[in-house]
Order: C-alpha cells, then structure tokens, then sequence
C-alpha cells in the first residue's frame, strides 16, 4: 500500500471515527453535568420568584439580585467575550472559520455563565451553550491529540456541535442534519461521518446517564394519537402563513434593536436587561425561563390564553434585546416557543369556531413549532425532522411538511435574510473593525501526505471565502482518469483574509507544506 494511501485512510479514520467519537463521549458527559446544574437552578429560581410573589415586600431584594447577576454576567463575558450571544451562531461562525476563540475559556466559562442566566430566569435558551461547548470539546481533542493535523479541527468541531444539539435536546437525527443545513449549509462525506458518530455517541452517553440522575434526554415528553385528515390540510396553510410574516417581523425588529443599543455600555445593558426580567417575571410567570414550561402548558391545552399575545411580544423583545446585548443563552428554543405560542393561538381560535375537533389541536401546536423554526433560520428539513423525533411528528409529517414548506415559502418570498445570518454579520462586523481585507491568488502543490490527497474539491473546508480557480494535474501513469486531488497537483487559490498568515497556516494544513 501506498503511503498516499495509507495517509487518505488515516485521514478519514481517525477525524470521522476516533477523534469525533472521543468529541462525543466527553461532550455527552459535559452536557449531562450542564443539565444536571440546570435541573437545580431553574426550579430554584423559579421558588424565588414564587416566594417573592407572596410577600411583595421582597420585591426590592429581587431587583438587587437580578442587577448583582447582571454584573456577574458582565463580568465574566468582558474576561470571555467568545461566550457572547446565542451559542448556534458563536458555533457557526467558528465551525464557518470565520473566527477564532479560546476553548478552554468556552469550556469552563460558558458552563457558569449560562448558569446565571438560568438563575436570573432571563428567557434564553439550554441548547446554545451545548452545541458551543459541544464545539469548544471537538476543538480541544484536537488541540490535545492531534495538535499538527489543523486540517481535522473544523470537521471535529462540527461534530462535537453536533454531539451538543443531540445530548441537550435528545435528537440526534436533528442534531446531523444540523451541521449540513445550518452549519455549513452543505454536504460531504466527512462532514455525515463526523457529526454522525459524535451525535450518536453523546445520545447514548445521555441514556445512560440522564435516568441515573432521574433526568429525561428528551427535551419533551409528547406523544400524538390523532392524525390530521387531508380535508384539514388549510390548516396548515394558514399556521404556515402566520409564522412566516410572524419570522419576518422577528428578524427585522433584531436589526432595529442592534442599530439602537449599539452604544450603550455592555455592563449597563446586561443590568438593566436581568432587572427588567426580574421585575416583568414578578407579574407575568409565564415569561421568564427558557420556554420549555410553555411549550408544555401549549402542548397539553393548559395555557394563559388572554396573555399569549402579551407573552409573544415581551419575550420576544427580551430574547431580541439579551441576545444583541451578549448575554449567555441559547436562540433555539426560544425559537420553539414562538412557533407554539402561533399554533396554539391558532388552533384554539378554529377549536372555538368549530373548524376542527379538539384532538387536532395538539398537531396546530406541533404544526406552529416546526413552522416558526423553518422561517426564523431558514431550516426546513431541520424543523421537519425534530417534529418528527421530539414531537410525535411522525403520523403528520404531511400536514408538518406542508406547513413548513410555506412558512419557509412566504420569508423566502419577502426578501428577508436569514435571522441567524443576520447575528453572525453583527458578530463579525464588531470583530473585524478597523482591520482591512487582502485580496491574495496563489498557487499551491499537493505534498504526498497532505489531507487532500484522494478528496474531491468539494468535499474539503476551504478557508472562508477561498475559491479553487483551476487544478492542473499531475500526468499520470494510470489508464484510468483521476478525479480526485492527488499529490502533485497544482492548485490556484483566490480568497480575501484579514489574518494573511493564519490563512495560509490554514490552507497549508489542507494542501501540505508549501516549499
């Protein structure tokens, strides 16, 4: 066997089989221990608010806790400021190469951070903080087993992403075809492998552990007898609709927010953001947490139905507002929350006008979750298939499907950018002030041992925006053609950088060293 060979198993063995398993076990057990933490903290702070709601007087003694966890948040996102915002796209814009950031500090200081946040019952999300510290695992195997192979870092933190969405919200299906549609928004090969066995791994490490502590891995508990007839398909059209304009809006008030709280000072906002959640969850129950307790009280008809409107729009300015100030919290759920808030209204209001029987209730619910999360990141097959694994979703995939597809129809149609998108713009306009791009083209030979060797040009994470302009090709003595990269061959590179050097670093660990 040939050392080229022998290098192009190794390089597919060891990233999508070893290292990404490891990604997975270690990610599994560190989002077993986050969950373990959040079953303590949430419903503590949830007996705080509670205690304080029958003796009012306590209330001053609330809003000087919320604003001492806002200075601790503040606190600790200035010394990590890699923990910020929403994890999905912190994690994407890493898992992209778009950024860099410590791992170790998004290990050990994500976990408490995201802690306070639950513990100030602010209405942001689990699932963020996972795939990040799922990201910040696969980044640090790497680091620590295979430190000269860069080539596998983005493929190794996409599995640990991966391994993140699966173990917290107990979907690893979802959690796959998480890192082809929203990560990456591509497929190959490497990328199935290596989110695939992380996922799984971290799944099974979550059965294992969650019911030794009396923990669920699922992130809902639901399941649905009732299969709506295709006579009711309208329904669907019309739930599509709602969440589509209702994305729409959604993504535009985020910019506005961005445009207006750009210059205010980040400790101040993260204070005033934990008060003014304190003092509207004194009144309103309902709107602080992550979500899930709603989405339950949606799913089983038991919601406060005069406030749910009330409930969309304030937790919907909060989540907007936490996320552009920086707060540790995850979007994904949240998200979820909206989708069945609008399924809920909507199917309470056909209930009531008699357009349908009250078993299909539940699946307008289901109907609103996976179209608010189709049209806010622009992920259908996404939202399609966590209906189907987390909701019950299965028996109704073609009314789900039907909906999903014209919420995702109406924003596409509307012109509106992808919400996610839109955070990492933000997140990288902030980064790159100041700094000026090069435009380079270059050309770069193939070594014998290089990680292209035997892979198609689209089966490789490129640095971003570098394009393969030609590769001439080494002639071969083989009858046959060859379509892959092979050694010897000459690549023409064109792409724009900020970091001159930590791009060719990047391309040199992909093509091998360049003499």
């Amino acid at each position: 066997m040939k050392k080229s060979q022998i290098t192009y198993i190794k390089n597919i063995i060891l990233p999508c089989l070893v290292y990404s398993g490891i990604t997975g076990l270690f990610t599994g057990v560190l989002i077993f221990l986050f969950k373990l933490c959040i079953s303590k903290v949430i419903p503590f702070s949830a007996e705080l608010y509670a205690l304080v709601r029958e003796n009012v007087s306590y209330l001053p003694l609330l809003l000087l806790g919320a604003a001492a966890l806002g200075g601790i948040s503040a606190l600790i996102l200035r010394y990590a400021p890699d923990c910020k915002g929403g994890g999905i796209p912190t994690s994407i814009t890493l898992l992209r190469g778009l950024t860099s950031f410590s791992w170790v500090k998004s290990i050990f200081l994500l976990f408490p951070s995201a802690l306070v946040t639950y513990f100030g019952a602010v209405p942001l999300g689990t699932e963020g903080p996972a795939v990040q510290m799922g990201t910040a695992v696969g980044r640090g195997v790497i680091r620590i087993f295979a430190k000269h192979r860069l080539a596998w870092d983005r493929f190794v933190m996409t599995g640990g992403a991966s391994a993140g969405f699966a173990a917290a919200t107990g979907a690893p299906v979802t959690g796959i075809f998480f890192a082809f549609e929203e990560a990456h928004r591509r497929f190959t090969p490497m990328l199935f492998m290596t989110s695939a066995v992380s996922a799984i791994t971290s799944t099974a490490v979550m059965q294992y552990l969650c019911p030794l502590a009396g923990l669920s891995p699922h992130i809902f508990h639901l399941e649905i007898n009732a299969v709506m007839p295709l006579k009711l398909l309208w329904t669907a059209a019309v739930i599509g609709l709602v969440c589509g304009f209702s994305g729409a809006v959604f993504t535009k008030i985020y910019s506005l927010v961005h445009s207006v709280s750009e210059n205010i000072p980040m400790a101040v906002k993260t204070v005033a953001v934990f008060v003014l959640t304190a003092l509207t969850g004194h009144f309103l129950p309902d709107f602080i947490g992550t979500g899930d307790g709603l989405i339950e009280k949606l799913l089983e008809g038991h919601a406060p139905w005069k406030l749910l409107p009330l409930l969309f729009c304030l937790r919907g300015i909060f989540l907007i507002v936490a996320n552009n100030v920086g707060i540790t919290g995850g979007l994904f759920v949240p998200n979820l929350c909206f989708g069945a808030i609008i399924g809920g209204l909507c199917g309470k209001f056909m209930l009531l006008a008699g357009l349908i029987a009250e078993e299909y209730y539940v699946v307008c619910v289901v109907m609103g979750i996976a179209a608010f999360l189709a049209a806010s990141s622009r992920t259908p097959i996404m939202a399609t298939l966590f209906s189907a694994e987390c909701l019950s979703g299965l028996g109704n995939i073609i009314p789900i499907g039907l909906c999903v597809t014209i919420s995702y129809m109406t924003i596409e149609t509307l012109g509106i950018h992808d919400f996610t998108d839109i955070v990492i713009e933000s997140k990288l306009k902030k980064l790159r002030k100041g700094k000026k791009d090069k435009v380079i083209d270059c050309k770069f030979t193939v070594t014998e041992d290089a990680f292209a060797v035997g892979k198609e040009i689209r089966d490789i994470l490129w640095p971003p925006t570098c394009t393969v302009l030609a590769v001439h090709k080494k002639p071969s003595t083989h009858h046959h053609s060859r379509t892959g990269i092979a050694e010897g061959d000459v690549l023409t590179l064109h792409y724009h950088t900020y970091d001159e050097q930590e791009t060719y670093t990047s391309i040199e660990a992909i093509l091998g060293k360049q003499k």
